[in-house]
């Protein structure tokens, strides 16, 4: 948004060094002006580029007036093409998701699973959010082709009805899964990546919202469970969510 605003700005800038001069070639064209300068023909342009009109200076020939014309159009053309720009840029709406930066393989009901914690920045509800784990496997064709196959992970949930905090996925690595066989060892040397995504309605601005993260191999901690996110205060007994936590891990 900054690069934008900086490129309108300077596109302004630009119109203006240039403008002034045309109406300076032209003889005696703005009326009202206390001189001669560069500044006198240089505010008069600014005035008819964003219709300020403050009436001090004014064209008085034909050819002041074309100027004036054409400056005036593409003025108004700039700030509506702006205008638009900014509008459609602000107006896309932006989750806070936040991903564990790291993804856990643990014992869960006695099976082997794949784990990530997912958490909603905004104090509000994210409408069935839905959720799908991808992995990215480099493999060797029959033929001695080198691929990368994209598999679908099976969850045991991957829809929440209502997602305001937060949110662990699993994957049992179980006959059928890619996953199957695996150890920390060959995980650790293996070329794959694991690619979440998230969307879901947004209960503020009613609309649809996603987001996305990468795990690398090396980001794939076997033997580790996630922390306990929530916190309870001394005092009152009430309990809370700290988001920073949503990274931490410990070994089983």
């Amino acid at each position: 948004m900054d690069g934008l605003f900086f490129c309108f700005c300077r596109s302004i800038c630009f119109n203006q060094r240039h403008v002034w001069l045309l109406y300076y070639l032209g003889d005696n064209a703005i009326g009202g002006l206390n001189g001669a300068s560069y500044w006198e023909y240089f505010f008069f342009s600014v005035q008819t580029l964003a219709t300020i009109g403050y009436g001090n200076k004014f064209p008085q020939t034909l050819y002041a007036d074309v100027l004036v014309t054409i400056e005036a159009m593409v003025g108004l053309l700039g700030l509506g093409v702006f205008a638009a720009i900014a509008f459609a840029r602000l107006s896309i709406p932006r989750s806070r998701i936040i991903f564990s930066n790291t993804a856990v393989i643990a014992d869960f009901e006695g099976v082997p699973t794949l784990m990530i914690r997912v958490a909603n920045e905004r104090k509000n509800t994210i409408i069935g959010a839905e959720i799908a784990l991808s992995l990215f496997m480099r493999e060797t064709s029959p033929e001695g082709l080198s691929i990368r196959r994209i598999y679908d992970l099976a969850l045991i949930r991957s829809r929440h009805p209502m997602l305001s905090l937060t949110w662990l996925i699993f994957h049992p690595i179980v006959k059928g899964s890619p996953l199957f066989g695996q150890t920390e060892e060959s995980l650790l040397n293996s070329d794959i990546a694991l690619v979440a995504t998230i969307n879901g309605l947004d209960e503020t601005i009613s609309q649809t919202v996603h987001a996305n993260y990468a795990y690398r191999c090396t980001d794939i901690r076997w033997g580790h469970r996630f922390k306990d996110m929530f916190t309870e205060d001394p005092f009152t007994g009430q309990s809370s969510i700290d988001l920073h936590r949503i990274d931490d891990i410990y070994p089983v």
